[in-house]
């Protein structure tokens, strides 16, 4: 959350999926002072597609970006995602970059999704397939 602006363009849900109260301070729910913020408790529990499922379902905006509890964005990238925001795409890819969640340090956990991204144009149905579909 703290990675993510504070704008009154952007809708951000959050699906808390089953969450131990261990875990998390439910009191205290992470982004729950911010305006922009909705927030669902599934206590069903279930899979990370069912989460977002579950937040689709609010989705009022024209595009989506589903980031997970461990994902956090560079100071750049929503400037990156504005230059698309009025486009006429149906779906936009971006590189990523992955670091060790301890250190910070880069890691190379994201290279075979990048190395499909800049291999992927869009007359090559096999590969932007490749890239909408086959990577987990």
């Amino acid at each position: 959350m703290e990675s993510i602006p504070q704008r009154d363009d952007l809708q951000i849900i959050i699906v808390d999926d089953n969450s131990s109260k261990e875990l998390v301070d439910f009191m205290h729910f992470p982004g729950s002072e911010r305006k922009n913020v909705e927030i669902i408790f599934n206590k069903n529990g279930g899979s990370a597609g069912r989460a977002r499922n579950l937040g689709l379902e609010l989705a009022k905006g024209r595009w989506l970006l589903f980031a997970d509890a461990d994902d956090f964005f560079t100071t750049e990238a929503f400037s990156c995602f504005d230059e698309y925001a009025n486009s006429e795409y149906d779906i936009v890819y971006f590189d990523t970059q992955s670091v060790d969640t301890d250190t910070l340090s880069i890691s190379q956990r994201n290279r075979i999704y990048n190395i499909f991204i800049s291999e992927c144009d869009n007359v090559d149905k096999e590969k932007v397939n490749q890239v909408r579909c086959g990577h987990s």
